[in-house]
């Protein structure tokens, strides 16, 4: 398998010289002689006075921040990349997560292409010319704008650059899954954006993805302040913040009562804004639970919460999944089939429907196995998990209805037909035409 790769990525190799335009080198003695020269010339105080002084630091700063990197962007054709940048002293076969990648080593930084050996998928610059470059940069368009105010829209241009530098670097190392790094590139985009001299749009996004990566770095503290911005800001990823948010304290306060509290406010101000999201009721349930108390309040204020606006199906969905958690199942299907005589075309409630079936099935097998075989209600209990499943069907092939291309539901209907299939004729056939139609779905 690596011979194959290898092969794969020495043949575009080949194909480099005979293209007329010649690779760009980039020559990082040349750039730190010139920073060299910036250094002394911010140094003299009659030249540091001029604000065209700092306004050429901040553009030599950028320069020395993506030399390297100016001509590379995700999903570009390999081939033409080399073209621009030249052929790689090094290739080899590498995996990151899950993935197989080409990596081309160029010194001081490297190239990530596709395992087929056709586009660029990331990069990471392992020697940079000027490690605080992109701080400095920053910087001196400050200054220069400070001098001289009439250079405000050429520093504003130039900042929004910066910014659009820095979710790019940000970018470059999710992609080498390196977390706590892209979380401080987009935490740097976002306060970018908020200068009054940058006179951008404020980059709630980049502060998403700057509280969201920190949490996945292991750094929870950090996680919540980012993520309390983007909140402040109106920036609720619909509701995934939250979610992010609740594992943050979960992370950094499961050992204090005190401070896990908190998390209630705002997780329950959050559910009547995202009353669906099912994350967030199992961080709020999770939460009742470490606090050791009981989930029931939520049933009031989201039925609270439908008596004001009884139209809202997504409340009623909201309240039919905690019941659902709380394994209150037939009363959870009842709140679905509420929602559904206010919205009959929503797929995600057939869904929600019939998965609560599946669960109720579940525990009602479950409850069947813990039983001795000798107990008389064994059997009723195991015809009542079997006419659960059964009753799942009829919402899973409405979802199907809504949208036959989705493979899952065909592997679920697939299962639960096959699981019941000698309770009535119907239901064999019903697997057979799913199994079928699963297994043209998946090409086998």
């Amino acid at each position: 398998m690596k011979q194959t790769f290898l092969t794969i990525a020495a043949a575009l190799l080949l194909c480099v010289p005979m293209f007329a335009q010649e690779p760009v080198a980039v020559n990082p003695e040349a750039i730190q002689k010139k920073i060299a020269s910036s250094d002394a010339e911010i140094a003299d105080a009659k030249k540091a006075a001029k604000a065209s002084t700092w306004m050429k630091r901040g553009d030599l700063m950028v320069q020395a921040e993506t030399a390297y990197t100016n001509q590379i962007f995700e999903q570009a054709p390999i081939n033409l990349l080399m073209m621009k940048i030249g052929n790689p002293a090094t290739q080899e076969m590498v995996r990151i997560g899950n993935e197989n990648y080409v990596k081309l080593g160029y010194g001081a930084y490297d190239v990530y292409v596709d395992a087929a050996g056709q586009v660029v998928m990331g990069w990471d610059v392992t020697a940079p010319i000027y490690p605080a470059a992109i701080d400095e940069a920053v910087a001196a368009y400050l200054k220069s704008n400070e001098l001289n105010p009439k250079l405000a829209k050429k520093v504003s241009t130039s900042l929004m650059n910066v910014s659009n530098i820095l979710r790019k670097n940000a970018n470059s190392k999710f992609f080498m899954q390196d977390y706590g790094a892209a979380a401080k590139y987009y935490q740097k985009a976002y306060e970018v954006s908020i200068l009054p001299e940058a006179a951008m749009p404020v980059d709630s996004a980049s502060i998403f993805n700057a509280g969201y990566l920190a949490h996945f770095a292991g750094d929870y503290e950090k996680s919540i302040e980012n993520l309390k911005i983007a909140e402040s800001i109106g920036y609720y990823a619909e509701g995934s913040l939250y979610n992010v948010l609740y594992n943050s304290y979960r992370g950094a306060y499961l050992d204090n009562k005190e401070k896990m509290a908190e998390a209630k406010s705002f997780l329950e101000s959050a559910l009547l804004k995202f009353p669906s999201n099912s994350d967030l009721i199992s961080c709020m349930t999770d939460l009742y639970l470490v606090l050791g108390e009981s989930p029931e309040p939520m049933i009031d204020l989201l039925k609270n919460a439908i008596a004001a606006d009884s139209t809202n199906p997504q409340l009623m969905i909201g309240l039919g999944a905690v019941y659902a958690e709380l394994k209150m199942y037939d009363e959870a299907i009842a709140m679905f089939d509420e929602a559904l005589a206010v919205d009959p075309n929503n797929i995600n409630l057939y869904l929600n429907k019939a998965y609560t079936y599946t669960r109720k099935g579940d525990a009602l097998g479950k409850e069947a196995n813990d039983m001795s075989w000798n107990d008389e209600n064994r059997v009723g209990v195991l015809a009542a998990a079997m006419a659960a499943y059964a009753a799942s069907i009829e919402p899973f092939e409405q979802a199907y209805n809504l949208n036959p291309n989705d493979v899952n539901t065909v592997e679920f209907l697939k299962s639960i037909c096959f699981q019941v299939r000698n309770e009535k004729p119907e239901y064999m056939e019903k697997y057979e035409k799913y199994n079928a139609l699963f297994k043209e779905m998946r090409g086998m």
